[in-house]
């Protein structure tokens, strides 16, 4: 089965709306689709106060771990770190089961 990652990431006070901003006119999510053919998807999560999560699945860990080497990634990190208050927490999940309602 495939795995899930997750960044949990606490921004510095006050710059969530452009943190996110960032995110997004950066094209995080597709260039990382253009990078790596086993990054399946992925969502950017606002939380309670200054707390943003990225949550996304992979073909498998192999896939993840070529992200986590890959250039692009780091040249995301150097773009985005600003808008950090610390160093993202991140885990790696295995699915076990999955369940998607149709649309």
């Amino acid at each position: 089965m495939s795995v899930i990652s997750t960044m949990q990431i606490t921004l510095r006070e006050g710059v969530k709306a452009q943190a996110i901003e960032a995110f997004k006119a950066r094209g995080v999510f597709s260039e990382c689709a253009e990078a790596i053919p086993g990054f399946l998807w992925a969502h950017l999560l606002a939380g309670a106060g200054d707390t943003l999560c990225v949550m996304s699945e992979w073909r498998n860990a192999q896939s993840y771990e070529d992200w986590l080497a890959h250039p692009a990634r780091a040249a995301q990190e150097a773009d985005l770190a600003h808008y950090l208050a610390a160093a993202p927490e991140t885990g790696l999940f295995e699915a076990q089961d999955t369940f998607e309602r149709a649309r």
